[in-house]
């Protein structure tokens, strides 16, 4: 009788365990890993197509030479690594609606480089789904992450049309093209396609602190046209802008092609390095830069203003363009990078140490959660056709003191 009541305690208290230890949702993981810059970074470019209206795909490209090649017996190196995908519904959804994870191994050879990886999983047409990729390099026990958005919901979106590189010497399919490009509608896809050009924003974002200003998508295209007929579409690479197609002009779905120069995401223009510099700048200054006849010899002159003398200046521009082109790789999408609002706030205060992303909204901490000395930011997502990484900042006047302090911290720090 003794040990019927222990077995009926302890059988109590795993039950109460495990319901205290439930799941936690997508919106209550820390994703600011997805933001570092620093450390070990693996490449993991992620694009999804759907193969019918109940599976879809994961095209999963890695960089072999991010991987660690361990010694054998046998005298080969080999990497071991793993790819794993949990699909949902919501970002507050506990329970995947697939999940699954793939092992696989590789011998290091010399011209071993850029691995794609094709893998299936369960999401039926009606919805958009929110997807979890991660690589785990086994030798090492490094993990990389990332949440993407699978558009899903009618057969004119975007995952039913797949995107090519022309370039045979380059693998590319996602939505981020540096060369010509090809795109293949759907089997028995009858819709005309409209097909718009927009140009991209060449000036920085309005100050976090200025509550008058609201974000507003380019509604006018430089250029316009459609396609009737089926089959393959190609396009050559834009030097200053990004397609947009719409797929169903009933529904107005659809999906844009960004066009990145072959510097990216570094910036090759005096034009866009002056049109980043707005930042750390007084409006004025900023104004004057812009409008200078000489963009060159402007650019050099608020460099070495703020710097007080010319080996300083380089120091700051070295480590200030370094955070441009790192903000360019992580959010640019109708405009570059730089230009966006967590791109600002990415140059000037770092790297979150916290982010937790929400259906609506993406949420930024600097310090420790709910410290009241941190510094929390929240942007608001756009929903979108254009892109699904588009992202407006909850303004606010009281970060003017914080903006202002950070920059002079900046300006003071980085010049050595």
């Amino acid at each position: 009788m003794k040990d019927i009541w222990k077995n009926s305690v302890f059988l109590f208290i795993c039950w109460l365990l495990t319901s205290c230890s439930s799941a936690l949702r997508l919106n209550e993981f820390d994703l600011s890993n997805e933001y570092q810059a620093s450390g070990l970074n693996y490449e993991l470019n992620v694009s999804f197509q759907s193969i019918n209206d109940s599976i879809s795909s994961a095209l999963v490209q890695i960089d072999a030479n991010d991987l660690l090649f361990s010694k054998t017996n046998s005298g080969n190196y080999i990497a071991r690594y793993s790819i794993g995908y949990k699909v949902f519904e919501d970002y507050s959804d506990k329970e995947a609606l697939d999940t699954s994870k793939i092992y696989f191994s590789l011998t290091q050879k010399k011209n071993t480089q850029k691995k794609l990886h094709t893998i299936n999983f369960f999401a039926p047409i009606g919805n958009n789904y929110v997807v979890k990729i991660y690589l785990v390099d086994e030798n090492r026990s490094h993990k990389t992450s990332k949440v993407k958005t699978l558009r899903k919901k009618y057969r004119s979106d975007r995952s039913y049309f797949k995107i090519r590189a022309l370039n045979k010497d380059v693998v590319n399919f996602t939505v981020y093209q540096k060369d010509s490009f090809s795109i293949s509608p759907p089997e028995n896809y009858e819709n005309p396609i409209q097909v718009m050009i927009f140009p991209y924003k060449t000036t920085c974002a309005a100050m976090p602190y200025e509550v008058t200003h609201s974000l507003k998508l380019e509604s006018i295209p430089d250029s316009t046209w459609f396609i009737y007929d089926s089959g393959d579409y190609t396009f050559p690479p834009l030097k200053n802008g990004y397609y947009h197609f719409i797929t169903d002009t009933s529904k107005n779905e659809g999906f844009s092609v960004f066009s990145l120069n072959s510097s990216f995401p570094k910036i090759s223009s005096i034009k866009n390095a002056n049109g980043a510099l707005g930042y750390l700048l007084e409006k004025t200054n900023y104004i004057n830069l812009l409008s200078d006849n000489n963009p060159k010899r402007s650019f050099e002159k608020e460099w070495i203003s703020l710097a007080g003398n010319q080996e300083r200046a380089r120091n700051l521009i070295r480590n200030y363009y370094s955070e441009v082109s790192n903000a360019n790789k992580l959010f640019s999408s109708n405009q570059p990078g730089w230009s966006t609002d967590r791109g600002m706030i990415y140059i000037i205060y770092g790297v979150p140490k916290i982010v937790y992303r929400y259906q609506n909204s993406e949420v930024w901490i600097y310090g420790e959660e709910n410290n009241l000395l941190s510094e929390e930011f929240e942007f608001k997502k756009i929903h979108s056709t254009i892109s699904d990484e588009i992202y407006e900042l909850k303004r606010n006047i009281n970060f003017k003191i914080s903006f202002s302090r950070m920059v002079k911290a900046w300006i003071d720090e980085r010049g050595y």
